[in-house]
């Protein structure tokens, strides 16, 4: 499969289960952190996918590529919950998978295909019809006077010369 879920496990793994512990002792009410803090950094991953790149159909799955930058994007809320500080290495990370996903906005950079088969036959340009500009720029090449119209039919004056080639 080329696309995964993120799971409570997933920040586990990356051992960091006691900062899982301390923020679910901090919370306040019956709200667990744990698993919104982990849908916020799915959603800002798809997001940023998004732009370029055909969803999965499961809005809980993102890129195997990104598996590791959703991971640290959730365990980065979780420091910020607990306000936990974050040492140099992890500030020069965090910003780092922050281009990455600026890169993927900006439609630079391509992941892997969906797992199922309906979001590949999703656009990836979503555009709208007609939406070449209106006023016709220098990229535009402009046809000789000779190939706009056949030569001597339509022309205002019958009497001109005809347009050389």
């Amino acid at each position: 499969m080329r696309w995964t879920t993120i799971t409570e496990d997933d920040l586990k793994a990356a051992g960091h289960g006691t900062l899982i512990d301390r923020a679910r002792d901090q919370a306040v009410g019956d709200v667990d952190p744990v698993p919104e803090d982990i849908a916020n950094a799915i959603a800002r991953v798809r997001r940023a996918v998004s732009a370029g790149n055909p969803l999965d159909s499961d809005a809980t799955k993102v890129p195997g590529s990104l598996k590791d930058v959703t991971v640290r994007r959730a365990l980065f809320a979780l420091m910020r919950r607990i306000r936990f500080p974050l040492s140099e290495d992890d500030r020069k990370i965090r910003e780092e998978d922050s281009q990455d996903l600026q890169q993927l906005a900006e439609k630079k950079v391509l992941v892997e295909a969906p797992d199922d088969t309906d979001a590949t036959l999703a656009p990836q340009n979503r555009g709208s019809w007609n939406s070449e500009n209106k006023i016709i720029g220098r990229m535009h090449p402009v046809p000789a006077p000779g190939r706009q119209v056949p030569p001597g039919i339509g022309y205002a004056n019958e009497d001109a010369v005809e347009d050389a080639e």
